[in-house]
């Protein structure tokens, strides 16, 4: 079941200057550690003049959609499913 969250986050990531492309490797929240296994849609959009980065991600067992804030480089996590589905 899919659940919002919108709770800030740590979030470390890989930056690969060849391509380009940030890719989130952990997620930090609540003290729990997430092993990001899969990057699956990379997407941005404007929230008023701020460029907001959505990244949907998962591990073996959940799903989660994280926001980067380009203004004030901040991860949010936005929801969570804790079954993923084929």
């Amino acid at each position: 079941m899919m659940e919002k969250i919108g709770e800030k986050v740590s979030v470390n990531c890989v930056y690969n200057h060849e391509t380009g492309k940030v890719t989130p490797m952990l997620l930090k929240w609540k003290n729990h550690l997430y092993h990001i296994g899969k990057v699956g849609l990379h997407y941005t959009l404007y929230r008023g003049e701020t460029l907001i980065h959505l990244f949907s991600v998962c591990d073996d067992d959940r799903y989660f959609l994280l926001s980067l804030n380009t203004k004030t480089l901040t991860w949010t996590l936005e929801e969570i499913a804790d079954e993923i589905t084929n």
